[in-house]
């Protein structure tokens, strides 16, 4: 059956992925007694969380053991972290089977709950190889800023310990949140694939988690909304897990549907539609400032562009961990709702596992995407004090338990953080007001259909607060303030809300504030001019867009299924559609990018680095031989370029540390508040003055004066070094050493490309 189906879509590269997809397995298995425990109020008790959560806990035990130099980081050190979560999770599994609660972690449990985790994990593997099957038409780590993160993985394949050597300035460290893409590097080495497949295999599992953890909410939020027995799954659930995964990997915003076919229809009927007009579908990622063209441009991607664009950035990563901390919040409110009114230890209450997860994953935020520390915080924050209230019956205990707590989390969202802060130089930035702002239009295209949905569904709850009886004749009689009257109603709106309705209603204001919030304020970076608020918009509405996705799926289907007025399902039926006329924007961005993926001829296969072969066709084989036969990270000099640009390739090839790579990418990691922009552009233009007196001084004693004071242990020459640099001094540069590689003659090359081993001075 054409060889069966081309062994299952990937070919050759079936074997790598089977190899990644049964790693996450494993650890998904080693961490079910931990995850058993955090989500065992939810009906599939957080099967899919497991494997997020062993990803994260044992890529960071790995990590804080190579930085404190305690472990070189080596396939052997990543075993023996898997050994560790190996122990800990069965010490968890004795812990509770002799002392607690037998039912929480058991045999009994799982056999109950086989059917949705066979279910959960045959949907994850089908999209996991689905994704992976569209990579492999444009598998390349090459334009936008692959690059950067492909280089991340490559150096640290390379390094012992972390931080690594920067790879674009050398003889310094790494100084970026880079932890999500060691994450990566260590499934890589764990995997026992190349790291040029390690990329992709990365990009893609994080695509299929953010269709499937989203699902796991949707799906859970359903079951617990009526109550469903957890071994007999709800179609309704199913459906609304299933529009909440839509919601976060694939829909677009309303920019497709207005700019992809009303307005083209408009101008169709009205004869001003241009022959020529073509829907690209970056442009729903770069449309204020853009369309029209002014002095304010921003940026608000969504994880639907991340994946079809392809960057392994640390804001795409982070979606695995973002993700299971909603889904530990959700468990975390089913939880004090199924125990209000009980007896209650504030210790325990305190030391909860929930409570000591999250601030591990605060903590680990702070390392690999620092802008979802503070939003995780205040949405973990707002639904813990919530939940606390309902739980205390809205008693001052309430208040001081959600300080405590958040005190606790803080405090250790710190410790994890210590030893990636301990080596970090904080970035330069300061909050100030925004002196652009939205029209209100184009506010409304991005994310109106979003927030009229979320406020509208709180509306809906607030009357049906309003018609039950009683609700202000409670305390009708005694004198109040205002202000106590107000009190009274919020905790009385509060206590009539279900838990599912909180959760929802609570992650859905704080996704509309990270949408208003960058029109108050924005985040001062190196970046200015016209760009000065574009990544304060893009870190915070990429978040926003997360938890609008999970509340579409839950408020689509409890207002159509559940609803109890004619009105309300009316209004569900029409945001439904609406909302399904942006699921198509991943259709067209698919074929814009990828282009026929039904023809599998156009498949490339998901080797990230193939593309040197037809692309720098003359580097192919040096930096092959620099792969094969180098080890450590010795320097090695390639011409510097911008960023963004093809310059750098060696460096991100090999993995090897160089001079200095690209300008702004450095000048955004070098600068810090102790130090001004202006001092940081000084040293960067003095590395490219030094970079281009080596390739063609005349004065051999400055050339290796030079050499030293980099520490270069090898001389790169190849096309872009010609191009860039007039004048080469091709035979000073071949006189300081071996010649150790040099291209074969062959019509194949346009330039002889050639390394140089510099001799010892």
């Amino acid at each position: 059956m054409d060889n069966i189906f081309n062994i299952l879509l990937l070919g050759e590269d079936m074997l790598p992925f089977l190899q990644w997809w049964l790693l996450v397995f494993c650890l998904g298995l080693i961490y079910m007694p931990l995850s058993g425990l955090l989500f065992s109020n939810l009906a599939d008790k957080g099967y899919l969380f497991s494997k997020t959560i062993g990803i994260a806990i044992s890529g960071y035990l790995m990590w804080v053991l190579s930085a404190l130099k305690i472990m070189k980081f080596t396939t052997g050190s990543c075993i023996i972290t898997v050994a560790v979560g190996l122990v800990f999770n069965f010490i968890i599994l004795l812990y509770y089977k002799l002392n607690i609660d037998k039912n929480v972690i058991s045999l009994d449990n799982l056999k109950e709950n086989l059917g949705i985790f066979l279910t959960e994990e045959v949907l994850f593997f089908l999209i996991f190889l689905f994704f992976t099957y569209i990579r492999g038409f444009k598998p390349e780590a090459y334009g936008t800023e692959k690059f950067m993160d492909y280089g991340f993985m490559t150096t640290m394949m390379r390094s012992d310990y972390m931080p690594p050597q920067d790879f674009w300035y050398s003889g310094t460290k790494l100084n970026y949140y880079y932890v999500g893409q060691f994450i990566a590097t260590y499934l890589t080495r764990l995997s026992f694939v190349q790291v040029s497949h390690g990329y992709n295999l990365m990009l893609m599992m994080v695509g299929a988690f953010a269709f499937m953890l989203p699902f796991s909410i949707g799906y859970n939020l359903m079951m617990r909304l009526k109550g469903h027995n957890n071994n007999k799954p709800s179609i309704w659930a199913g459906l609304s897990g299933l529009l909440a995964a839509a919601g976060v990997c694939v829909a677009g915003n309303m920019h497709y549907p207005i700019y992809r076919w009303i307005i083209p229809t408009i101008n169709r009927i009205t004869g001003n539609l241009k022959d020529n007009y073509y829907y690209w579908f970056p442009d729903a990622t770069r449309y204020i400032g853009y369309n029209p063209e002014t002095n304010d441009k921003t940026i608000h991607e969504f994880p639907a562009y991340s994946f079809v664009l392809g960057d392994l950035h640390a804001h795409v990563i982070n979606i695995l961990f973002v993700l299971t901390v909603l889904g530990i919040l959700l468990s975390w409110l089913f939880n004090q709702t199924n125990h209000r009114n009980s007896e209650k230890e504030i210790k325990k209450e305190i030391f909860n596992p929930q409570i000591i997860v999250l601030g591990f994953f605060i903590g680990l935020f702070h390392t690999t995407n620092f802008w979802d520390y503070p939003i995780y915080y205040v949405v973990s924050g707002a639904i813990i004090l919530f939940s606390n209230m309902i739980a205390y019956n809205f008693k001052k205990e309430a208040y001081y338990l959600t300080g405590l707590q958040g005190v606790f989390i803080f405090l250790l969202g710190e410790l994890f953080a210590l030893p990636f802060r301990l080596q970090f130089d904080q970035i330069s930035a300061s909050a100030l007001l925004a002196e652009n702002h939205t029209p209100l239009y184009q506010f409304m295209v991005l994310w109106g259909l979003p927030i009229i949905t979320v406020f509208t569904f709180l509306v809906f709850s607030i009357t049906d607060f309003v018609d039950k009886k009683g609700n202000f004749k409670k305390n009708r009689g005694k004198s109040e303030t205002i202000i106590q009257k107000i009190g009274r109603l919020i905790s009385s709106y509060m206590e009539s809300l279900t838990d599912t309705d909180l959760y929802v209603i609570t992650i859905g204001l704080c996704a509309i504030g990270l949408v208003i919030l960058p029109e108050i304020i924005y985040v001062k970076d190196i970046y200015s001019g016209d760009y000065k608020r574009a990544n304060t918009m893009f870190k915070l509405t990429y978040q926003a867009f997360i938890m609008f996705g999970i509340c579409f799926g839950y408020i689509f289907i409890r207002l159509l299924r559940y609803g109890s007025k004619t009105a309300r399902k009316v209004f569900a039926s029409i945001s439904l559609l609406v909302f399904c006329l942006t699921l198509p924007y991943s259709v067209n961005a698919v074929k814009s990018w990828y282009g026929n993926i039904f023809n599998r001829e156009g498949y490339k296969g998901i080797d990230a680095s193939a593309f040197m072969k037809e692309n720098f066709k003359d580097d192919y084989l040096a930096t092959k031989w620099l792969n094969e036969n180098i080890s450590g990270t010795p320097v090695v000099l390639e011409a510097n370029g911008l960023s963004y640009t093809e310059y750098q390739r060696v460096s991100v090839i090999t993995g090897l540390p160089t001079v200095l790579g690209w300008y702004t990418h450095e000048q955004l990691w070098k600068s810090s508040p102790d130090s001004s922009n202006d001092l940081v552009t000084s040293q960067l233009n003095d590395r490219a003055n030094d970079i281009e007196a080596i390739y063609t001084s005349q004065d051999e004693s400055l050339v290796k004066e030079l050499i030293g004071k980099y520490n270069i242990s090898y001389i790169y020459v190849g096309l872009l070094e010609e191009q860039k640099y007039e004048g080469v001094n091709h035979d000073l540069i071949k006189s300081l050493g071996e010649i150790v590689f040099e291209n074969p003659v062959s019509d194949e090359f346009q330039y002889k490309t050639y390394i140089v081993k510099v001799k010892s001075q």
